[in-house]
């Protein structure tokens, strides 16, 4: 009889060596808790574990959850060049190499006569890495980097692919899915306790919870369910932290995020009962809020908290003489779609480009226009 999805994640994961854990590039809090409780069940079980997201900057409200300083901006090394010499004829004597521009030259001297070039050989090792999990990830390329510079490796390597988001590509070689299911965390949660129910302990019961509560804005969402608010109390009664995360995802903006905050809201405009939302910042704003541009996430963090049906956040700020933008996007939106035109970077849920040569507002009305006409609203 065929195996189901479980059973095939539970047996790769036996078969596995060194697994690589990623999570796509516009990552939620529920992909970064999902991903540091699977990191701490797999190396209970005894296996060496890698945690990666591109270019990740960890923000300071998650700095609760354990082991959270193990998650890397890249993966390096992932295969060797192997470069074989047949010495069976003769010795080597003498090994050396030098770097000379873009070369590399290895010097091999044998001890008597010389080598030729059929006794040289060249092949690659295996990946580093027998097995891959992503998690709450909708497809490939929102792995960025990670997937763009290693995309033979990603094709040569099997791929468990865990989500609950209905926009999932099911690109892996097992999909373990449920789109009735409020967060990624509790699909893991699931998971887990089949892997072994004894398995859940203070600390991966504190990662998971705190996905659920990042996902359902603390329970407030509608799409709870009784199952959810069953698998919550399970999770607290194994000592989940449920203070220290409502404290760190809720409690604990820093005055930075509330005085962008708050310039973000006195020039916050809608259309469409507040499924697009859009805002202006200038540099001044930045800097009388004593601000960077890695506080921006928060302050969409917040405006999705604060308006009700969101589902399109854009901000068009100027920052270090240049006009930039960031277009945010949930449910079915694709960023890159929406801002395909100015060739943005990123991916479905988060584009960002740059506007050369326009002021905030030439580039407001640019910018709208432009998504009206993708949104069939012009």
């Amino acid at each position: 009889m065929a195996l189901n999805e479980t059973q095939q994640i539970i047996q790769e994961i036996k078969k596995s060596h060194h697994l690589l854990i990623t999570f796509r590039k516009d990552f939620s809090v529920d992909a970064v808790a999902s991903a540091v409780a699977l990191y701490l069940v797999l190396k209970k079980q005894g296996k060496i574990v890698d945690i990666a997201c591109d270019n990740i900057e960890m923000p300071k409200n998650l700095s609760f959850l354990p082991k959270i300083e193990h998650i890397n901006k890249k993966i390096d090394n992932i295969q060797k060049f192997i470069i074989s010499v047949d010495v069976a004829n003769d010795k080597i004597d003498e090994f050396s190499y030098n770097i000379e521009g873009d070369q590399l030259k290895i010097y091999i001297t044998p001890k008597a006569g010389s080598f030729k070039k059929e006794d040289v050989k060249t092949q690659n090792s295996k990946y580093r890495y027998d097995l891959i999990i992503t998690l709450d990830t909708p497809d490939l390329e929102s792995l960025g980097k990670i997937f763009k510079d290693f995309t033979d490796f990603f094709y040569s390597t099997t791929i468990i692919n865990i989500d609950h988001n209905p926009e999932n590509e099911y690109y892996g070689q097992i999909n373990l899915t449920n789109l009735n299911a409020v967060a990624t965390a509790e699909v893991l949660f699931q998971l887990i306790n089949d892997i072994d129910q004894n398995i859940l302990d203070k600390d991966i019961a504190t990662c998971l919870l705190t996905g659920l509560i990042a996902k359902t804005r603390s329970f407030k969402t509608p799409n709870v369910t009784p199952k959810t608010l069953a698998i919550a109390g399970q999770l607290m009664a194994k000592g989940a932290e449920n203070e220290t995360i409502i404290k760190s995802l809720y409690r604990s903006r820093s005055l930075t995020t509330l005085n962008l905050w708050g310039r973000v809201l006195a020039r916050l405009k809608s259309r469409d009962n507040n499924k697009l939302v859009w805002s202006l910042l200038t540099e001044h704003d930045f800097v009388e809020a004593q601000a960077q541009v890695r506080d921006l996430p928060d302050v969409i963090e917040e405006l999705i908290s604060f308006i009700p049906g969101v589902e399109i956040v854009v901000l068009i700020y100027q920052f270090q003489g240049q006009t930039k933008v960031l277009i945010n996007t949930f449910k079915s939106h694709n960023a890159m779609y929406l801002a395909s035109q100015f060739k943005p970077t990123g991916s479905k849920h988060l584009a960002e480009f740059q506007l050369e040569g326009l002021t905030l507002l030439d580039a407001e009305k640019e910018i709208i226009e432009n998504l009206k006409t993708k949104l069939g609203q012009k």
